[in-house]
């Protein structure tokens, strides 16, 4: 975390990089800003500021990263793995690049090494006469105790504690999926942006004699507006049996949204 005045991308990768070539390890930085090992990806850095990639905010930057030291790649490739056939979103899309990890190119990078050698090289770079004297001292641990003593950290962490801050900027996607169920099937279609529900369609495809066609469309009304979180689904079936408690009279009607909303919230 620095000012944003001073901050630099790649100022920040190449000091790490440094730090890994004091350790014999021949990282280097592409254009990108990747640090690689023979042209594979061994950290997973980004920007982040208010809430996506590359961004600042106000007065500050904040930089934070992965390094893959001994990481299992095998299960990382299955991590990684995610099913975005259902999903449009206008959010910037992440570009896939084969990884390796530190310890392909040396048998003694460990974690306690890796943070050493950062540490030495942040040193030569914000401090350098401090580290030129062999002056180091004892890092320090940035802990409840220590949060609570200084006014400014504090406010910027319960600020991103918020609902505001972590999903507030989402941006704009659409959501579709279907189910079945006893009764028949369902197809739903929600699209939301900045972390609100901002148009849901519900197609039901009942195949009982009960009809509760009328209560899921008016749960789909109810969805507009509210949070994209089971919260807002509950807020929803309230707003509908609020307004609207006639949709429920039908036989079975209760029990479809029951079942929808039950299955929407597994899968927001």
């Amino acid at each position: 975390m620095m000012p944003r005045e001073v901050f630099d991308r790649r100022t920040n990768v190449e000091l790490v990089c440094r730090a890994l070539q004091e350790l014999d390890i021949p990282a280097v930085v592409n254009e990108r800003h990747d640090i690689t090992l023979d042209g594979k990806k061994i950290s997973l850095f980004d920007t982040y500021v208010s809430g996506s990639a590359f961004k600042l905010i106000q007065r500050r930057s904040y930089h934070h990263g992965t390094m893959l030291i001994d990481t299992d790649l095998s299960s990382l490739g299955q991590y990684l793995k995610v099913d975005r056939s259902n999903l449009v979103t206008k959010g910037v899309a992440s570009v896939r690049s084969p990884v390796t990890r530190l310890r392909e190119s040396s048998f003694t990078i460990d974690h306690l090494s890796f943070c050493e050698a950062t540490r030495t090289e942040f040193l030569k770079r914000y401090a350098f006469d401090q580290w030129r004297q062999n002056l180091e001292g004892e890092p320090i641990i940035v802990d409840e105790a220590l949060v609570q003593t200084i006014e400014g950290v504090k406010t910027i962490r319960e600020d991103m504690k918020t609902w505001e801050w972590m999903f507030g900027q989402t941006p704009e996607f659409t959501y579709k999926l279907n189910s079945k169920f006893s009764w028949g099937a369902v197809d739903v279609t929600i699209t939301s942006k900045e972390g609100l529900i901002t148009h849901v369609d519900i197609d039901a495809k009942d195949e009982t004699a009960e009809d509760g066609s009328m209560a899921l469309t008016a749960l789909a009304v109810g969805m507009e507006g509210q949070k994209y979180n089971e919260q807002g689904l509950d807020l929803a079936i309230q707003r509908v049996r609020d307004e609207a408690p006639e949709v429920f009279s039908p036989r079975g009607a209760a029990e479809k949204v029951k079942d929808v909303a039950g299955w929407l919230k597994e899968e927001l």
